[in-house]
Parts: structure tokens; sequence; C-alpha cells
């Protein structure tokens, strides 16, 4: 009869073995980092485009807004400087809303509404998987615009205001220190009380604005 009996392995081979698993198990440890590593570096090269993309386009933003202004305001009515500084105002504080919302908005209902193919989900993840840039946008870019162009459109509503006016020197200054002042005050509390509001309900800002960009693009 032929001998069946398997021979014993010896305790070296079994180390062979473990060792040899091992070595598997960390050369694919290895490789799961490193492409998690890649990944990463690849988001970053991304996002480092981001600053020189603001730049140009608040460069360009801010020129077109300016020269509109300017080009409204001039020989313009006192009534006409009043109207855009309040519409140039509350466009401010409607976009600080929307970058406040992004910021604070949670991600996992627009996931459920975009599976559900209800109108504006998809563009809702979007929103709120790209919130930084969203709120650089809303925020930085037309928050600061509009801020600038309202306290030039103020200028141009406190000199209309005191053309034509022999008041004095010191009456003349009193009455640009109470125009500004007036326009600060009003942009400072606007975009607390927006801000309030936006993080209180910000998924549904994010929504209502998801539904109103799903018009102009289609959601794939």
């Amino acid at each position: 009869m032929k001998n069946t009996d398997t021979v014993p392995r010896s305790s070296d081979d079994e180390t062979v073995l473990c060792d040899g698993a091992m070595s598997e198990e960390t050369s694919a440890e290895a490789a799961a980092k490193k492409k998690d590593k890649d990944k990463s570096e690849k988001k970053k090269k991304k996002r480092n485009l981001w600053p020189v993309k603001a730049f140009f386009i608040t460069l360009l933003l801010a020129a077109a807004v300016n020269t509109g202004s300017e080009l409204v305001l001039t020989d313009s009515q006192w009534w006409l400087a009043t109207i855009l500084t309040v519409v140039i105002l509350l466009l401010g504080v409607v976009f600080d809303v929307i970058g406040t919302a992004a910021t604070a908005c949670d991600v996992g209902p627009f996931h459920s509404m975009a599976s559900r193919r209800v109108r504006g989900g998809k563009t809702a993840v979007r929103l709120a998987m790209k919130r930084d840039i969203v709120s650089s946008i809303c925020c930085d870019i037309v928050g600061d615009i509009c801020g600038i162009v309202s306290g030039v459109c103020g200028a141009a509503l406190a000199v209309e205001a005191i053309s034509g006016l022999d008041l004095g020197t010191v009456w003349n200054v009193v009455i640009k220190v109470v125009i500004y002042s007036v326009i600060s005050t009003l942009t400072i509390t606007f975009k607390a009380i927006g801000k309030n509001l936006a993080v209180k309900n910000a998924n549904g800002i994010i929504l209502g604005v998801a539904k109103v960009l799903s018009i102009f693009r289609k959601e794939g």
C-alpha cells in the first residue's frame, strides 16, 4: 500500500507563509494609501487654481459693476442714486445669505432628493459639495463688490444732496457722514439678519437657488 500520510510542515515553512501573507497585505495597504494620496494631491491641485480664477472673476466683475454704476450716476438725480444704492445693497445681502447657507447646509437630504429626481436635487448636491467656492463667490467676491459700489453710490448721493446748498463746510461734512453711516448701518444690519436666516434655513435656501439654476442648466 502507498503511504498517503502528508509530510508535516515545519515551523519555518509556516513562518515563510505568514511572512508572505503579511507582505501581500502590507503591499495592498501601501497601494491603497498611495492611491488615496494621489487623489488628495489631485484635489489640492484643482483647489489651488481657484484663487487665480477668483482674481480674474473679481477683476472683471468689479470693473463691469463700477463702470455701470458710474455711467448711471453721471449727471443723475438724487432719487436715481438712492434707488441704485438700495438695489446694490440688497443684492449684496442676498448673495451673502446664499454663501452662508451653502456653508451651513447638510448635503445628506440633497442626495436623497437627487436619487428621487426631485427638481434641483442634483444641482443642490453640487452647490453643497463645492460650498467653499460658492461661499467665496457669493460672500467675498459679489458681497465685497456690492459693498464697495454701494459706498460709491452713497458718495454720489451725498454730493447730489449738498449740491446747490450753501450750508458751509461743517454741514457738508455732517451730511456726508450721516449718509455714509446710514448705508453702513443698513448693510451690517441686513447682513446680520440674513446670516441668521441662512443658518436656520440653509437647506431650503440652497434648494431654492438650485431650482432657479436648474432652469438655465439641465441636470444630468
